[in-house]
């Protein structure tokens, strides 16, 4: 109220003073000033009671205006008081005041909400229209050609579709940025497509070209690229086309030659794939002058560095890896390969944009010792494997036994192309002489004995004592390799062929006398060794017990029960005697191949006995089998098992063999080892002492022979006397 009374005050001497300056300025003489001053003071008191009264009204007013409204808002409390009481008494059913102010709420709160959504969505709106229009523009800016100018437009789409918030999380949103990837992988694939046009590849057998077709704007191609943030996939992608078909069909083949006439639009090289390989410097300098090629039709881009490392690997496959020396001599003369590499390396991968986190020619030449032992290792798990699934079979025989000594060693080791390593010279020397007798193994088993001692020499040199380890474990698993596959990938052929059988059966026992020897030789792996020497025992214990059984079986099948019924009729006497042949041509044969050289005396004449011995058993089972024997059928009977006994002769060999392995068993303190025949002696007595040892059955064969001739009293008196301890009773059928 002061401050309206203040403003009114302030308006009325304003526009009082105006007025009397305006006056006053005109007053000439003080009378007049008089007269004027007179006549403010009467405004003055005018104005006073004008201000007064607009005071006094104004007051009247306020107050009248404020008792309406306290009366106003008496009657609106009155109206809600009511308004409630009625509200309680009926409720809101009934009245529906309530549902309506509700109503009337909501609806103005929706169509306050209705008008800010209309207004979103005409704003997103007339957004997508300006993305769809960037669109249509970037589709033909990529059908044009213009690929540096649709992906910038691709990258002004994507900024305005990410200020719109209303398509967070919608399909319209989702269908907008597949559109754009689309967009984004069409661009790759033009500027690919590009790339291809530009370089054209042709490889056959005698030759290799990149053709330029055409030029091509690759700054359009890379700036592209590199807004569509392709992060170098297009080039590696063009980069593997060209290693793919280019560089490993030229890289495989063994000569190559560059035709350096025609590098401003060819790069062409010739291939031989028959003749003599190409140094390794001459394919650098074709891999160097191939990226320089490249690089000059499409620009400092157009290799990545992994493109580059896998090339630098490629070479290195084929310069280096591949053509590791395998003796220590030729591996000094390496040395120039590795410079030559070097070199390559470190001028092809400068041009990388990074230097890489690794240098594949500079580590494998870090590891060319290791590199070499590796490759020594797998090539002689390789032969192992080899040898064993050779189907050859070529036989190794001895022409005298074999003597192991300082003198074997080297002979073994220099046929390989290198010199005994001084250590195992005088290991050794110290060792004496360790004797292998004269039988066949096969040209496999020798080979990888060879290779065996090969591995073991080549240990010696090692200077790191890993690398020698590794070294000696390969030499012992080739051994253990071998052994294993060979009966497995010849099951069938061991199984029909005797003499096979017996070959790796000795195979087997000339493993296990050098595992032995190495038993002695590496103490660090003592129990390594002589554990191969075991298996190698088992396995050839094992094949022998296999073929011996199998040949036993078919001899008694030989041997029909039936011919012995009547034994004296004709009819039955010549099948008997049939089948007397047939045994014997049967046990000549596998007495034929089994006899020394092919076997040493010792197995020979134990596997004999096992033969005989189930021929013997055979004919007793048969004879005794038959219930009612006449005296006719007793001596043809008795005759028949003399003639059987009679194959015992094939004890008999040659005495010069036998004096070669009974000078050894005398050599070698083995009594009762192997024969010692003395070349004055009866063959005869010796076929009957032989068979008496290695045929348990003939004893009883014999006595049964002397049964089906005597009386039945003398079989009592020599039952009594225990000559006949061969036979129950239950066994005398007559």
């Amino acid at each position: 109220m002061d401050r309206f009374i203040e403003t009114i005050i302030g308006d009325s001497c304003n526009q009082g003073c105006a007025e009397s300056n305006t006056e006053l300025s005109t007053a000439l003489t003080l009378e007049t000033a008089l007269q004027l001053s007179q006549k403010l003071d009467q405004q003055l008191k005018t104005s006073q009671q004008v201000i007064q009264k607009t005071i006094e009204d104004n007051t009247e007013t306020y107050a009248k205006a404020q008792k309406e409204t306290e009366k106003a808002q008496n009657s609106i409390t009155k109206l809600l008081e009511g308004v409630d009481e009625l509200q309680a008494k009926l409720g809101d059913t009934e009245t529906g005041i309530q549902a309506r102010l509700d109503m009337a709420i909501q609806t103005k709160e929706y169509k306050k909400e209705q008008l800010t959504s209309n207004s979103a969505i005409l704003r997103c709106l007339r957004q997508l229209a300006g993305i769809n229009e960037g669109l249509r523009e970037m589709d033909l800016m990529i059908q044009g050609g213009k690929l540096d100018e649709a992906a910038l437009k691709i990258l002004d789409i994507e900024e305005v579709l990410g200020g719109i918030e209303e398509l967070e999380d919608t399909r319209v949103g989702e269908i907008l940025r597949n559109r754009l990837e689309m967009a984004r992988m069409n661009i790759k694939e033009r500027a690919l497509q590009a790339f291809h046009k530009t370089i054209a590849v042709e490889v056959s057998h005698h030759a290799a070209l990149l053709h330029a077709q055409h030029e091509t704007n690759t700054n359009v191609l890379f700036a592209a690229l590199d807004s569509v943030e392709d992060h170098g996939e297009t080039c590696q992608a063009f980069n593997a086309y060209i290693i793919d078909t280019f560089v490993k069909p030229v890289l495989s083949a063994p000569s190559l030659e560059l035709n350096d006439k025609s590098l401003d639009t060819d790069f062409s090289v010739r291939i031989n794939r028959e003749g003599s390989e190409t140094e390794a410097s001459d394919v650098s300098m074709i891999v160097l002058e191939l990226v320089a090629f490249t690089k000059r039709k499409l620009g400092d881009r157009a290799w990545t560095d992994s493109a580059l490392v896998e090339i630098t690997q490629l070479v290195l496959q084929r310069c280096f890896l591949k053509r590791i020396p395998e003796t220590r001599a030729d591996l000094e003369a390496f040395d120039k390969v590795v410079g030559v590499l070097s070199d390559f390396e470190s001028s092809l991968l400068a041009q990388c944009v990074k230097p890489p986190a690794e240098m594949p020619i500079q580590n494998a030449v870090k590891r060319l010792d290791e590199l070499f032992i590796e490759q020594q290792c797998s090539q002689a798990l390789a032969q192992a494997r080899k040898l064993a699934q050779s189907t050859s079979f070529a036989v190794h025989s001895f022409e005298e036994h074999e003597t192991w000594g300082v003198e074997f060693l080297r002979g073994i080791i220099e046929a390989a192309g290198t010199q005994l390593d001084s250590s195992l010279e005088q290991w050794a020397e110290g060792q004496g002489q360790m004797v292998f007798p004269r039988c066949i193994v096969s040209e496999s088993m020798a080979r990888a004995i060879c290779r065996v001692y090969w591995l073991i020499n080549e240990s010696a040199q090692c200077t790191r004592e890993d690398l020698a380890d590794r070294l000696k474990e390969a030499a012992q698993c080739s051994i253990d390799a071998y052994l294993a596959l060979f009966p497995v990938v010849h099951r069938q052929q061991l199984r029909r062929v005797p003499a096979l059988s017996w070959q790796f059966h000795n195979d087997c026992l000339y493993a296990a006398h050098h595992a032995a020897i190495l038993a002695r030789l590496d103490q660090n792996r003592l129990g390594q060794w002589t554990r191969t020497a075991q298996t190698a025992l088992k396995r050839g214990t094992v094949q022998a017990t296999a073929i011996v059984d199998a040949e036993s079986r078919e001899l008694k099948s030989l041997i029909d029960s039936g011919v012995f019924y009547s034994a004296s009729e004709t009819v039955q006497k010549q099948q008997l005697g049939q089948m007397h042949k047939q045994v014997q041509l049967a046990v000549m044969q596998l007495c034929a191949g089994m006899k020394p050289p092919a076997l040493t005396p010792q197995v020979f004449y134990r596997a004999c006995g096992s033969y005989l011995d189930a021929v013997f058993a055979a004919t007793i089972e048969g004879i005794v089998g038959v219930s009612d024997i006449s005296a006719d059928d007793s001596q043809v009977l008795s005759d028949h098992c003399h003639s059987t006994l009679g194959l015992s002769v094939h004890f008999k060999l040659d005495t010069d063999i036998l004096n070669v392995y009974s000078k050894l068993a005398s050599d070698q303190h083995e009594n009762g080892v192997l024969w010692d025949s003395d070349s004055d002696g009866e063959g005869d007595q010796e076929c009957a002492r032989l068979t008496r040892e290695y045929c348990k059955m003939a004893d009883k064969l014999k006595q049964l022979a002397d049964i089906l001739v005597i009386s039945r009293a003398d079989i009592l008196a020599r039952r009594r006397a225990g000559l006949l301890y061969q036979f129950s009773t239950d066994d005398y059928g007559y």
